[in-house]
């Protein structure tokens, strides 16, 4: 349990955890920025609602294309949550690039292609939804539960896991911590090593030739480089 100090004439004082009033605050937190989890997602919707009557409450895009379901615990108990992530995600499986533009244009006012390029500086990829993963967010859950979710993970590659906040409060004063189950990226690693072919022992990328930069200054000083923009200099991060 993280634990919250605040410095008051030189000396430590406790502040008070406390339960947060609303969840519709946390909701719309993540809504204004994703980001505050680490996550490198757009939004694209909020309370999508199912074919099933479910809602799911924030849904987002990576730059790669994927999907990101985002489900507050609220009222729910902890299995229910876990539960209905996976039930949410068997959906969000089966849209298709069209269906995806529509809710993403519905919820953004605007086309997709659009709000993407100017969220990751990066043409929208041609196929979407060619992956998913899901986010449990909560204050807490029972251990039964996070055995469950690290279980999906780790032994089955599944995109799962959970996010935990804590809010503190301090006379009008409000405080918040997250953390993550388990490292998002890691998780990311195995549940893509799943998907793929088996590496072949070698990597490569292209590398401009022109006035910018040389072939053979990258040969001669044994670098590489990429510029103009994140499509071109995201495959290297991933390499």
């Amino acid at each position: 349990m993280t634990t919250l100090w605040a410095v008051h004439d030189d000396k430590l004082v406790p502040v008070s955890r406390t339960a947060l009033d609303q969840e519709k605050r946390l909701e719309g937190w993540l809504e204004a920025d994703p980001s505050m989890l680490g996550l490198d997602i757009m939004l694209i919707g909020r309370q999508v609602t199912t074919p099933n009557g479910g809602r799911i409450d924030l849904l987002g895009l990576d730059r790669k294309g994927g999907l990101t379901i985002l489900e507050l615990k609220r009222d729910k108990t902890p299995r229910d949550i876990v539960a209905q992530l996976l039930d949410y995600a068997s959906w969000v499986r089966t849209l298709t690039t069209k269906e995806v533009h529509e809710i993403a244009s519905s919820y953004l006012k605007r086309p997709l292609a659009t709000a993407f390029s100017e969220a990751f500086d990066s043409p929208l990829p041609v196929n979407l939804n060619t992956s998913h993963s899901m986010v449990a967010i909560a204050s807490e859950l029972d251990e039964s539960s996070k055995r469950i979710v690290e279980y999906l993970a780790t032994e089955h590659g599944i995109n799962i896991n959970t996010a935990f906040f804590n809010f503190f409060k301090e006379g009008d004063k409000e405080y918040m911590t997250a953390d993550w189950l388990m490292s998002q990226e890691e998780v990311d690693e195995r549940s893509a090593a799943k998907k793929q072919a088996p590496w072949s022992g070698l990597w490569y990328v292209n590398v401009g030739d022109g006035s910018t930069r040389s072939w053979e200054d990258c040969r001669k000083y044994g670098f590489i480089a990429a510029g103009d923009g994140r499509r071109y200099s995201q495959p290297l991060e991933n390499l």
